[in-house]
């Protein structure tokens, strides 16, 4: 006799990503509800995410995006600790920019750019995304927090098309990346019309 229940069963441990990205957004949310500056925390966190795929790419191992991770979220900690301790140089959003910039000059030290095609979307991936940070700080911090929410269902678009792709991240990564970011946009969208 056949066991139905072992294929589904293993079916659903392989949507590990969702469960541990469910997870992340009720805590996102929950920032939100805690804090009234989401502007600032989630405008810096655009960036971040291109960021973790241009360091996935530069190591050219898909498989880091998920220590690229907690890499770039230090590294915004530190920026965003920095700027509230009044450090001048210290400005999480073009701090974050500047450090995506270095990955892709990174990119092209490791003579990345072979790979046309994909070179090529990876730098336009930085650059939307780079500009949508910047934007954030640019605004009234209202509308920041509109346009992040803006960047975080373009970066949704950008993990599904990850995903679907198989290429410079691993699709554990794009997947859980993308079941954060569409809701946690949407959240964004919300408080910036409340």
């Amino acid at each position: 006799m056949m066991d139905v229940a072992a294929p589904r069963r293993a079916r659903l441990a392989d949507r590990w990503p969702t469960a541990l990205a469910i997870v992340t957004v009720a805590f996102a949310i929950g920032l939100m509800v805690a804090v009234d500056d989401e502007a600032e925390l989630f405008g810096p966190s655009v960036a971040v995410m291109a960021g973790i795929y241009m360091l996935a790419y530069v190591l050219g191992r898909p498989w880091t995006a998920w220590l690229a991770f907690p890499v770039m979220s230090t590294v915004m900690s530190v920026l965003q600790v920095l700027h509230r301790l009044d450090v001048t140089w210290a400005d999480p959003f073009v701090g974050i920019v500047v450090v995506v910039v270095l990955l892709w000059l990174a990119a092209i030290a490791r003579r990345r750019f072979t790979d046309v095609d994909t070179f090529s979307l990876q730098t336009a991936g930085m650059v939307v995304f780079a500009v949508i940070t910047l934007v954030c700080a640019a605004v009234t911090p209202r509308l920041g927090v509109a346009v992040a929410g803006v960047g975080f269902l373009a970066h949704g678009l950008w993990d599904a098309y990850h995903f679907k792709v198989g290429k410079v991240v691993h699709r554990s990564w794009s997947e859980f990346c993308a079941v954060i970011d569409v809701p946690t946009g949407i959240a964004l969208l919300v408080v910036a019309l409340l």
